[in-house]
């Protein structure tokens, strides 16, 4: 933006405009509720968001691949351990380095493992292709024969093994593999013998899967959380805004003087939405300066109406809140009021005792029973059950000339 656009745009040159000190930008773009508008108006000052140019750079984080891996790598190790110690059992001591045996075992259980966790269990099982998952699972039996048979075979050719480990590697062999094909009951003697000696990375392969599927299940629903709560924010902001602007454009039309104070609290309120709603949780204090400022706005819209707040009990400074959480809800108190016949009257009370707050809103007035079925009411529920389970009370009293919220909320 020029000096030209300034001086055009707000009145004045770009040298007489007040700049912040570093470090106040935030306060600057949260002026105080208690300043009256005038001084808010006079003070012209102008936040330039502050930036280094050599942000430090952050550690990135591992990724899912990289986790995967390093776990698995743990579990190889605790295997390996654990084959090692099982087989120096006192019933079963193999004397000196039994590394090619334990060898032996930690390959084919790292083939068992990815066989069964990325492909067999979801690829083919979960997704109801039977006969692949049960020729699979045939299929290994009939690797786990062949793996130890020449496995033995070429650690008993090639490699100095001990008087111990020549006599237990026959029998870790076997007979030869392909009578698995000519007798059945070799085939569920080798399953039988697959079990016992793969039990425990067989456990371990469901276990893992079934901490992996849980792991993306509570992703998902993370991610479905936050897209759900941002399309019910949006879903307030522009509602509220275009309301507003509709209102502001009629003020202007007339030549109402009240149309420059409906600038100034809805720039209150837009400094709000736009820069401090983002956070998960915002002061309490922050939104009932909030709810005041839109009150005070109404009040401007509807003078006829008898608009009344306050606020009781403890403080609200150590609070805080799911942003634009109340607002729905006193929001949807002004609805079609300019169609109400009669007397309206608009009653906001708040009370705070401890981490719970009250609010309990009334409003008098002839209009249709339509606040319950309100989108933006159903809307603001459904975000109590997402933010506050089990820690909120919601009560509607709707009639066609009276209405009663009453919302308890355990922060």
């Amino acid at each position: 933006m020029t000096a030209e656009h300034t001086e055009a745009i707000f009145g004045m040159k770009e040298s007489e405009a007040k700049y912040p000190p570093p470090g106040g930008c935030q306060n600057f773009l949260r002026p105080s509720h208690r300043l009256s508008p005038p001084t808010r108006v006079s003070s012209r000052i102008f936040c330039m968001a502050e930036f280094s140019p050599h942000p430090p750079a952050a550690a990135p984080p591992l990724g899912e691949r990289t986790v995967a891996l390093l776990l698995q790598g743990a579990l190889w190790v605790l295997l390996a351990g654990f084959y090692w110690f099982w087989n120096k059992r006192p019933n079963y001591y193999v004397e000196g380095n039994i590394w090619p045996l334990v060898a032996l075992y930690m390959g084919f259980a790292i083939l068992l493992f990815n066989s069964l966790v990325y492909f067999i269990i979801p690829r083919w099982l979960l997704q109801g292709r039977y006969l692949l998952a049960l020729a699979s699972g045939w299929l290994l039996i009939v690797l786990y024969r062949y793996w130890f048979y020449i496995g033995a075979k070429l650690a008993a050719a090639y490699l100095p093994l001990n008087k111990s480990l020549r006599h237990v590697l026959p029998q870790v062999a076997g007979p030869t593999p392909w009578v698995i094909f000519t007798h059945p009951m070799e085939v569920l003697a080798t399953f039988i013998d697959m079990l016992s000696s793969m039990l425990f990375p067989l456990l371990v392969s469901f276990l893992v899967y079934a901490l992996i599927v849980d792991r993306r299940r509570l992703g998902l629903e993370r991610n479905h959380f936050r897209l759900e709560l941002s399309y019910l924010k949006a879903q307030l902001n522009p509602q509220f805004l275009f309301n507003t602007l509709g209102h502001l454009q009629g003020l202007t039309r007339a030549r109402d003087p009240r149309a420059g104070d409906v600038v100034l609290h809805l720039a209150d309120l837009l400094r709000y939405t736009l820069y401090e709603t983002d956070a998960e949780r915002v002061p309490l204090a922050r939104e009932l300066e909030f709810m005041e400022d839109y009150l005070a706005l109404e009040r401007l819209r509807h003078p006829a109406a008898t608009t009344t707040h306050a606020v009781s009990g403890d403080s609200a400074e150590p609070l805080r809140i799911a942003p634009l959480l109340l607002h729905p809800f006193v929001e949807r108190l002004f609805a079609d009021l300019g169609a109400a016949t009669g007397p309206v009257a608009v009653a906001s009370t708040l009370h705070i005792a401890g981490s719970g707050i009250t609010l309990t809103l009334m409003r008098t007035a002839a209009l249709p029973p339509t606040y319950a079925q309100d989108a933006a009411v159903r809307a603001a529920q459904r975000r109590l059950q997402l933010q506050y389970p089990g820690r909120h009370e919601l009560r509607l009293a709707e009639e066609p000339t009276y209405l009663q919220v009453y919302l308890h909320l355990q922060l």
